[in-house]
């Protein structure tokens, strides 16, 4: 009787690994807003698709997960704000199947956006 009451916590325990694997493995696109305007939007182009953020307060973060099955290309990105002109870009380079893969895109004060491309995996 004990061994069945057993099954459900192991079955839980293995769909939460499950996820925490699969999250850790999905590729992402992370936006700091390090300024000191609220971004009201950004739009981030990838080969295969498109990711899409709402409103960033300045000093928050937002996080995206995006498939890993893409094209080859680079990520294009337009930051929208209230009362100023967007800021457009690109950088970084996709392929195909990069698991783990994370773009941050800081929103630095002066109206400049800088790329950082890490690997959260190994």
């Amino acid at each position: 009787m004990k061994k069945l009451a057993i099954i459900p916590l192991v079955l839980i325990a293995l769909v939460a690994m499950g996820l925490f694997s699969y999250r850790l493995a999905s590729p992402e696109i992370v936006v700091v807003n390090a300024s000191a305007s609220t971004i009201q939007e950004v739009i981030v182009e990838l080969p295969s698709n498109r990711v899409v953020f709402g409103e960033i307060k300045p000093g928050s973060e937002n996080t995206i997960y995006y498939s890993a099955t893409q094209l080859d290309g680079v990520y294009s990105y337009s930051i929208t704000f209230v009362n100023a002109p967007p800021i457009i870009g690109s950088c970084g380079y996709v392929t195909n199947s990069e698991f783990g893969k994370r773009i941050q895109l800081v929103v630095l004060r002066k109206r400049m956006v800088e790329c950082r491309e890490t690997n959260k995996i190994f």
